[in-house]
């Protein structure tokens, strides 16, 4: 028995020698831990702090010890009101026995300064359950609130940014649905704010190409960079906005990669360049213009060079035909009489039309330097004008077995007018149909004037082959389309501009096979439009 008795009283002082190894090294640990650990009892006064606890607050373990938690460290709000301990949730924890954690408390330091803390408050309880106080556990999360707040403000800078941008800017997921839409985005697809957000990109603004077919999401550039990874950028597609109407868009589509390296969605940016393009387009015809007008004024200058032989030849043949005819007349040559007249009218149309040639080309100079010359209002005589027209066209009728036909022309009242201007219009109109009526047709000018003694009618006929629809309606215009060989098309664009200038109207009416008719109206007086 006595050898019993000593193994058992060797027993007990072995577990106390490991009880007691046992609450060191747990000191230990609560000595070394880095987070600040308190123990409080029901009334909510220190038992337990550790260095870290004690050296945040800026006290000695042993001052602490004893003392109110609540009135010593948790007295104040972070607004600077007053903190009644009821509210404390680290106060509850040793009052309601349940785990209170948080981070958006601050502590209060012996010296009257804080700082934010992240901390956990946890019921202690005896063996019988009881509830005999609350072990705290905080640290300082000064540092982690400075990033937190240059994180956020870092994000309400990109954000701001975001929102500022003159650019449409969208985020996109995997699916193609809207995860962010900026205020420019909205505006240019005119939307609401938030009404894009979730909704399918491709299916609201990407889905019809600019000739009006359907446009396969498949295909899509800007759908392909949340697919295969890459870039996708270009200014030829057509968005639409939400009135159904579209913009021609200059966008690059750019994927958005996780953390892991997988795909995450797309960043779409983008911009209305309807505007850039049709100013592109106008620098283009302006140089392609330019070009023109330089060209203009060589070909005119070797006109205005070639047209003085032709002047100075038609003279000597005049002098000659002058000298040489009356002889022949003397001797009653056969046709001499009969073939001077010929002569006499074709040298009259050389000089007439010659002349008249270098009026335009003195124009085209004039153009090339950048001076246009206004209207020249004067009395003149309609017919007087038609018949200059015909003049000069006859012989040209004459070759292809056409009529030239006027009626009721000498009528017609004086009226003021461009006279060269209104003679190159006419003669457009009937220079451009004679080559269009088969042969033994005609071109007819009759005139008329108004109800109103103010307006004079001209109706310009012929009996050609007749304009197409698609030719008709684009007369007039400088994407008239010529239907001749060598044809520019601009003839009856020349027309209405001269017409124009003198206040007047033209209309055309034209049926296949059946031939056309120019309609044209002109004030007598000038005055009333001046």
């Amino acid at each position: 028995m006595p050898l019993a008795s000593e193994h058992v009283q060797e027993n007990i002082a072995g577990v106390s020698l490991m009880s007691q190894h046992f609450q060191q090294h747990h000191a230990l640990i609560l000595q070394a831990a880095g987070e600040g650990i308190f123990g409080l009892d029901l009334e909510g006064r220190h038992t337990f702090v550790n260095p870290a606890a004690a050296k945040m607050l800026g006290h000695e373990p042993q001052e602490l010890v004893g003392q109110h938690s609540h009135s010593l460290w948790h007295h104040t709000k972070p607004d600077n009101s007053t903190y009644p301990k009821e509210d404390c949730p680290i106060y509850r924890a040793y009052k309601d026995g349940q785990v209170h954690q948080g981070d958006n408390e601050v502590f209060w330091r012996k010296d009257g300064t804080s700082f934010p803390t992240a901390y956990t408050s946890t019921p202690i309880r005896n063996d019988d359950g009881g509830l005999i106080g609350a072990v705290v556990v905080f640290q300082d999360i000064t540092y982690r609130r400075q990033c937190e707040q240059a994180i956020e403000q870092f994000r309400r800078t990109n954000d701001m940014i975001l929102q500022a941008a003159g650019e449409g800017i969208f985020g996109l997921d995997l699916e193609g649905r809207h995860t962010f839409v900026n205020p420019a985005a909205n505006t240019l697809l005119g939307y609401e704010p938030g009404e894009l957000l979730g909704k399918p990109s491709h299916l609201t603004w990407h889905h019809t190409k600019s000739d009006g077919s359907p446009y396969p999401a498949e295909t899509c550039p800007i759908y392909k960079a949340y697919k295969d990874g890459l870039v996708h950028q270009g200014d030829e597609e057509v968005f639409w906005r939400k009135d159904g109407t579209s913009f021609t868009a200059q966008y690059t589509s750019t994927p958005i990669w996780d953390d892991q390296g997988a795909l995450a969605g797309a960043v779409v940016t983008f911009q209305d360049i309807t505007e850039k393009k049709r100013m592109a387009a106008q620098l283009l015809e302006e140089a392609k213009l330019a070009e023109v007008t330089r060209v203009l004024g060589n070909i005119g200058h070797d006109i205005k060079n070639m047209l003085m032989p032709v002047l100075s030849g038609a003279n000597l043949l005049k002098d000659e035909i002058d000298e040489q005819f009356p002889r022949l007349l003397e001797i009653h040559a056969q046709g001499a009489e009969l073939s001077y007249a010929n002569n006499q009218e074709l040298l009259r149309m050389i000089v007439t039309n010659a002349k008249r040639i270098q009026d335009r080309v003195r124009e085209i100079a004039d153009a090339v330097k950048g001076v246009t010359s206004p209207p020249h209002f004067t009395t003149c005589q309609i017919h007087t004008i038609i018949e200059g027209v015909y003049e000069t066209l006859r012989t040209y009728a004459k070759e292809k077995d056409i009529t030239l036909n006027t009626a009721t022309l000498e009528a017609l009242p004086l009226l003021e007018g461009d006279e060269r201007r209104l003679f190159n219009a006419l003669h457009n109109l009937v220079n451009n149909a004679i080559p269009e009526i088969p042969r033994g047709g005609s071109v007819a000018i009759q005139c008329s004037v108004g109800e109103d003694a103010k307006t004079v009618y001209l109706a310009v006929t012929d009996t050609g082959r007749g304009m197409a629809p698609e030719i008709r309606d684009r007369l007039f215009t400088s994407q008239a389309i010529s239907t001749k060989a060598t044809g520019t098309g601009l003839g009856t664009k020349i027309v209405k501009d001269v017409i124009m200038i003198h206040h007047g109207t033209i209309r055309v009416e034209s049926e296949e096979g059946k031939g056309t008719t120019f309609f044209i109206q002109l004030p007598i007086s000038q005055k009333a439009h001046i």
